[in-house]
């Protein structure tokens, strides 16, 4: 035991020291690949569970994006509210992303070719809000992001949409991959030259925890986007 904990020290050191050579920084994948796998198995909350990840299908949280956690001790995230005006409701909003997660009318990933997944949909009637999860695997099938999408209805009217996305393996620097799982979803074709599904949907991003994000590696077709 003290063994371990005295390499774990050590190597925490050196990767601080000398990061690329013990640790890929970047979006880069040290597991095998059979987290594509798990991902898609009908029973996610279980499998989330065994792979050592929080299940999150309990009640929605008002309030600060939530986030789907990772297995990784340092990874790559971005957690932002999006605001969208009225009279913008959150139907809209929740079909438009979903309509471009499944493909719907021809759509598909800018962010070269990626492929979304919806692993859970909770809904409160109640409190009028829809919580998303979901999975985008990259363009190249290497890497697999995990993300949760909240939506409320504004009482001024439009919507609000709290939304993090987050890197399941050992990652520092993402070149925006996280920001853009997100924004791909409901960026619109006027402003942003994204394609879109259903709705050209207006909208304003405030920022939790998302440095990473630069929109125009957001719409981006060439292998050199991951």
């Amino acid at each position: 035991m003290l063994v371990a904990s005295l390499y774990q020290v050590i190597k925490y050191i050196l990767s601080a020291i000398f990061p690329i050579t013990l640790l890929n920084l970047f979006h880069s994948s040290a597991l095998s690949s059979s987290w594509n796998t798990i991902i898609h198995t009908t029973d996610q909350q279980e499998e989330r569970v065994q792979r050592g990840l929080p299940d999150r299908a309990g009640a929605i949280i008002k309030g600060s994006p939530t986030c789907p956690g990772s297995q990784a001790y340092k990874n790559a995230k971005c957690s932002m509210i999006i605001t969208f005006p009225r009279p913008t409701p959150c139907n809209e909003v929740l079909t438009e992303i979903t309509s471009r997660m499944n493909g719907e009318n021809g759509w598909t990933d800018p962010h070269n070719q990626g492929t979304y997944t919806i692993l859970n949909t909770i809904v409160n009637d109640e409190e009028q809000m829809t919580q998303i999860t979901g999975s985008r695997v990259t363009g190249d099938g290497k890497y697999t992001d995990m993300f949760i999408f909240t939506l409320e209805e504004d009482v001024g009217g439009g919507c609000i949409l709290s939304g993090c996305s987050e890197s399941q393996v050992f990652s520092v620097l993402d070149f925006s991959t996280n920001y853009c799982n997100l924004r791909n979803l409901y960026c619109n074709s006027k402003d942003d030259g994204c394609p879109i599904s259903k709705y050209n949907l207006s909208y304003e991003e405030t920022y939790v925890d998302c440095w990473q994000r630069d929109a125009t590696k957001c719409v981006v077709t060439t292998a050199d986007a991951i």
